[in-house]
């Protein structure tokens, strides 16, 4: 029996010459951690970058909570997300001469919701494109708005003016009779009337709450129009909506707004304020429009400077020179279907002048107070 010797050298040998290898080559990469080591290493990491993913979150919660009020927080919530299931059953017709689209909700209607556009706007803002009405253009924040009014449980009738915007003569009696017409003929004839419009349209609203009885009246970014003597006898509860960065108006809202109380009229003031344009703003704010796109489009506005360090729109989204800065870019093919879309919401955000859903919740809870 021969004896075959151990290939396998004894541990001190083996030592010894990894230890002279070392002293006369290169030395060659650390040897790998054992499994017990790399998961320890991992648990550390994933540990470590989910703290500082925390803290970055609670920093910016915290920052925005700072400057951004509790009701606006809400506005932008998903309850009261623009992303919502949008409204697609309207109806197209004419009614007292003009351009009306109306929609009723599904079950029982127990208000009606007059929609009063702003100038160089139009009724199809208020539902996105379809079958039914391949002409809309669903602006967010108008779609918003009629979405929430439909689950409300409020029929919604939107009125074209006969310009760019509205005047505030005949065009009152004149929505007046379609309002009376349009409700008479639907059954609706008798359910509390709502009158909401902004801009343009929210003078025009004011003015048609002394001309036809209205449950209530909503002024968006409008301080509205009052005779000198004040509001007649029975003027509606008031709300303004407004964006107190337009100093000029807020101090005309204050104003009237006083003006009402002295009248004994109840009033109720929201405002509305600016946003930081986040990398998914527009996404969330828009439907359709995905996540990938609104990321591109705000590095844009990080690159060209239209922000500030903490995210804050420098001037008006109508005075930002964005749409040029995509064609530079290359992709503005992308983006022309949503240029409408896109401007609301940087003008949301700037928070000067804008139609806004972001205190809708609110808003109509105001509103349902006065509905009996």
């Amino acid at each position: 029996m021969s004896l075959v010797p151990n290939s396998s050298p004894s541990p001190l040998h083996s030592a010894s010459q990894i230890q002279m290898a070392g002293t006369t080559r290169r030395p060659g990469k650390p040897a790998p951690p054992s499994h017990a080591a790399k998961r320890l290493a991992l648990c550390l990491t994933t540990r470590l970058a989910s703290l500082a993913l925390l803290l970055c979150a609670a920093a910016g919660v915290l920052l925005y909570s700072k400057t951004t009020p509790a009701s606006q927080i809400v506005g932008s919530s998903k309850e009261s997300s623009t992303a919502s299931t949008a409204p697609s059953s309207p109806t197209m017709e004419t009614i007292e001469g003009a351009r009306a689209i109306w929609e009723l909700p599904a079950a029982p209607a127990r208000g009606v919701l007059f929609l009063a556009h702003g100038c160089r706007c139009r009724p199809e803002n208020f539902w996105p494109p379809s079958q039914r009405c391949p002409g809309c253009v669903g602006l967010p924040e108008d779609v918003a708005i009629t979405d929430r009014a439909l689950r409300r449980r409020f029929a919604v009738l939107a009125v074209a003016s006969a310009g760019d915007c509205w005047s505030l003569g005949k065009e009152v009696g004149a929505a007046k009779r379609a309002i009376q017409s349009w409700t008479a003929k639907n059954g609706l004839g008798g359910l509390p009337v709502v009158a909401l419009g902004a801009s343009s349209g929210g003078y025009f609203v004011s003015r048609l709450a002394a001309k036809m009885s209205l449950a209530a009246v909503v002024m968006m970014i409008s301080e509205g129009v009052f005779d000198p003597a004040g509001a007649p006898p029975g003027y509606p509860p008031s709300m303004f909506l407004h964006m107190p960065k337009d100093h000029k108006r807020a101090a005309l809202v204050g104003r009237n707004a006083k003006m009402l109380r002295i009248n004994g009229v109840e009033v109720r003031e929201l405002q509305s304020l600016e946003l930081p344009l986040t990398p998914t703003l527009l996404s969330d704010r828009i439907p359709g429009l995905d996540h990938g796109l609104s990321e591109r489009i705000w590095k844009i506005f990080s690159e060209e400077g239209f922000i500030d360090d903490r995210g804050y729109m420098r001037k008006d989204g109508r005075a930002t020179p964005w749409k040029d800065a995509v064609v530079k870019r290359g992709f503005w093919e992308e983006v022309s279907q949503w240029a409408e879309h896109i401007q609301e919401e940087l003008n949301l955000a700037y928070g000067y002048h804008e139609m806004t859903s972001l205190q809708a919740d609110e808003m109509f809870s105001w509103i349902e107070e006065h509905l009996s």
